[in-house]
């Protein structure tokens, strides 16, 4: 460097020539070196330790137990790797004698000579590479699987340029307790990745799993600025992880059921270090045991009962905070919406997102799997269930490969595009009474093809199976919860449904609506619908229920219980008020029942026979003026918002985003400020008025119109300019619309009344062509999952 500081002219140039190439070369012989300690176990496997030594000096007896068995069972397969490896390594050798060769002729050769030279020494070197890669891993790594976690291409500034280098972070873990991870740079992105391999064997860590499948305590840790909590989950609950780099390691350790939260800074890396802090500071039941003796040593106490009660309830102390604190900074434990999209002028899809995202709503249920909504739902980290038509379900029970087709279009496809998918729900209340046994015979056989379809493409740990079902399924013979059993016409199917859930780690989903008992018995005491409590509640035993949810909901826990399923996790599917279209329905019933469910549920304490953290999906987002109306005019007024994405009332959601109230969709354009009403000049006695009102509201949507409705104050005339009016909005303000044989007229004066607002359409602009090749698409569909499928099989 001396010679370089006091030389000038072609002496520096020269020398400057020889460092810049001297440093290209060390990028080069570092990264291929043998010797290089980073290089260990890539091109020579005979300087590595025998497995047996390995496992001796890392204290892993377990592990050292799998290995003497693998080992004895590949004598052959080592015996032929031995023999190609030598070959490799003799072609590998004379590779190196020649890069001797080739740099010590380098240090005398400038110009183009040199620069060809440079050549052959990066052609030997890949040669080198290519021979490196085929070269077989060590056997001690055998049931070994390695995942990337992530690669990092940082950049460092200097005065001669950038330099880059790659980082890669790589885990992994036998899925039998031993786990382990490392980080490492590299020239390349593949050199990095190889270096981060040979670590991981050097930093392996053995975690006890409870029972084989979970951890025995809740448990905490902090690195820098990441803190990560991890509690166990119950029996086939599946990992519900924080993030790819938390489900990842637990997977690659064992764990099949473990619940966790990451709070502060998501960097891969301190994550890791912080996982790995809590696993390792896990406690067994032995480690427990040996605190016991030694306690009872210090205090002298013989009473080892009394410690144990007083250990487990200090452990589910820990636990309940841990689990409230969660709820506390996440808001309201697994609150949700469903998404339907049965509308005439439908949001467009990234505009409902970016709603969902701003209220706080980090789950959403969808009935079916339309193209736009997934795409707008990809990368978002909203939790998704997809649903399958009920009319779907006669083609997919009649063939798996349909089945797997569906699983391949509308799952694997968006999971890869970044839709976390987390359900797929087969099928929308199949069981109704009223549907009179029509998928009585299809609905199980497709469940199982579907859940079929979710292991052959690799995703059934990912994807859980389940069947919405209306609360209807069951029912107690001595009115109170306790009495709970399944409805007799279906029981022992429902026997089986429950079982395959059970087995498959999935959830069973239901739909309870406190308003539908309501609506069916008038004489149904108004109060016990709602949270604030009723004068006459009912008494079960030791337990009382003020409230005709947690009836509801305890009458499917006891009917659950009665069949053996104790334990199967339930997800409340749809739960709600309508605001209109019924005595019943209106905003202030509608705001007293969602506040009231959601403050129910945010202390986490669940119902009397399941206490903790309830799942639920509120019902609905949005109003949707395309539903069918048989079960009740109400049908097409559950959102909580309306059509165009405005809140219809206060409503506290306990999210972090949404503290005390709703926050609307922006963005939103309105078609022109007109209406189509009846003309002042028409006679009510024309006889076209009555044909003319039933041919719009057979069409559009008249629902408000009724008893006690937000618009049963208004005059005849008024009755007939909203049912005018609400044909011409939904057409588009067409002008044919709103002719009606000469007896309506286009107005621009609001004709709303303080209780009865005369809608205008939203401009979905290219809303209307997805709305029409939503249809187009469910078309399709209905011909590749149903007809397609019975055409086949009379072939």
């Amino acid at each position: 460097m001396n010679r370089l500081k006091e030389s000038t002219g072609k002496e520096r140039f020269i020398l400057l020539q020889k460092l810049n190439r001297a440093v290209r070369l060390m990028d080069c012989k570092e990264a291929y070196d043998p010797n290089n300690p980073a290089n260990f176990g890539v091109i020579q496997h005979r300087l590595i330790a025998s497995p047996e030594d390995i496992v001796d000096s890392s204290g892993f007896d377990k592990e050292k137990s799998m290995i003497h068995g693998s080992l004895e069972e590949d004598d052959e397969d080592f015996s032929e790797r031995k023999e190609q490896d030598d070959v490799l390594i003799e072609k590998l050798n004379a590779i190196e004698k020649k890069l001797e060769e080739k740099l010590a002729e380098l240090d005398h050769t400038f110009g183009k000579k040199s620069r060809v030279l440079e050549e052959e020494i990066k052609d030997l070197v890949e040669e080198r590479n290519s021979l490196t890669e085929k070269k077989r891993r060590p056997l001690y790594r055998k049931g070994f699987d390695v995942k990337v976690i992530d690669v990092n291409r940082p950049c460092k500034v200097t005065k001669g340029g950038r330099i880059a280098k790659y980082t890669a972070l790589l885990a992994t873990g036998n899925y039998h307790g031993v786990v382990g991870f490392a980080k490492a740079r590299g020239p390349t992105a593949n050199i990095a990745i190889q270096r981060a391999y040979e670590k991981c064997f050097q930093n392996l860590h053995y975690v006890e799993r409870y029972e084989e499948h979970t951890i025995a305590h809740a448990i905490q840790a902090k690195y820098e600025k990441t803190k990560i909590y991890l509690w166990p989950g119950p029996m086939r609950s599946g990992i519900s992880a924080a993030g790819r780099t938390v489900e990842t390691v637990l997977y690659l350790a064992g764990f099949r059921n473990v619940k966790s939260k990451i709070i502060g800074s998501r960097n891969p890396l301190n994550v890791m270090k912080a996982l790995f802090k809590a696993l390792n500071a896990i406690e067994t039941p032995k480690d427990v045991q040996e605190k016991f003796a030694e306690f009872e040593l210090r205090a002298g106490c013989n009473s080892r009962g009394m410690m144990h009660q007083q250990f487990e309830m200090g452990r589910a102390s820990e636990l309940l905070k841990v689990v409230s604190w969660l709820c506390f900074v996440g808001g309201v434990c697994g609150i949700g919406a469903n998404w339907g999209t049965q509308a005439s002028h439908p949001l467009p899809p990234r505009t409902v997102v970016q709603m969902l995202k701003d209220n706080g709503i980090q789950k959403v249920k969808l009935f079916d799997a339309e193209d736009r909504t997934l795409s707008a739902l990809a990368k978002t980290g909203i939790q998704v269930m997809v649903g399958i038509p009920n009319d779907m379900l006669a083609g997919l029970a009649a063939d798996e490969n349909t089945a797997g087709r569906w699983v391949s279009k509308n799952v694997s496809k968006y999971i890869n595009n970044g839709v976390d998918i987390r359900y797929v729900a087969v099928g929308n209340e199949p069981f109704l009474e009223t549907y009179n046994g029509t998928f009585l015979r299809s609905t199980y056989p497709a469940l199982q093809n579907i859940q079929a379809a979710l292991i052959a493409a690799g995703l059934s740990n990912q994807v859980k199976v389940t069947v919405p079902l209306n609360a209807d399924v069951y029912g107690s013979s001595s009115d109170k919860p306790s009495g709970g059993d399944f409805r007799t016409d279906i029981h022992d199917l429902m026997l089986s449904i429950v079982k395959f859930l059970n087995d498959n780690g999935a959830p069973f989903t239901v739909n309870i609506y406190p308003f539908i008992s309501l609506y069916n018995d008038p004489n149904f005491p108004v109060d016990y619908a709602f949270f604030e409590g009723s004068p006459t509640p009912i008494v079960d035993g030791t337990i009382t229920y003020s409230n005709v949810f947690d009836a509801n909901h305890d009458t499917l826990i006891a009917a659950l219980q009665k069949n053996g399923f104790g334990n199967v996790s339930i997800i409340v599917g749809e739960i709600g008020w309508p605001t209109d279209g019924d005595i019943n329905a209106n905003p202030l019933f509608a705001q007293r029942f969602n506040q009231g469910f959601m403050n129910h549920i945010s202390n986490s304490n669940g119902t009397p026979l399941r206490p903790g953290p309830i799942d639920a999906y509120l019902f609905s987002l949005i109003d949707e003026d395309e539903k069918s109306v048989q079960p009740g005019n109400f049908e097409r007024h559950w959102g909580i918002f309306a059509y165009d994405g405005s809140p219809k009332y206060q409503l506290n959601l306990r999210t972090a985003s949404n503290s005390s109230t709703l926050i609307r969709a922006k963005d939103i354009k309105y078609l022109d400020r007109k209406w189509c009403v009846l003309k002042p000049s028409a006679n009510l006695d024309d006889s076209e008025i009555a044909p003319s009102v039933s041919y719009a509201c057979g069409k559009a949507d008249c629902t408000s119109l009724g008893y006690k409705t937000s618009c049963g104050d208004l005059d005849v005339r008024g009755n007939i300019s909203y049912a005018f009016n609400s044909y011409y909005q939904k057409n588009g303000q067409d002008d044919r619309a709103c002719g009606f044989s000469g007896l309506a007229t286009i107005t621009e004066k609001d004709p709303s009344t303080t209780t009865c607002k005369f809608n205008i359409m939203i401009d979905v602009g290219s809303g209307t062509s997805w709305k029409t090749r939503t249809q187009m698409e469910l078309s399709l569909n209905f011909f590749w999952y149903m007809v397609l499928p019975f055409t086949l099989s009379l072939v």
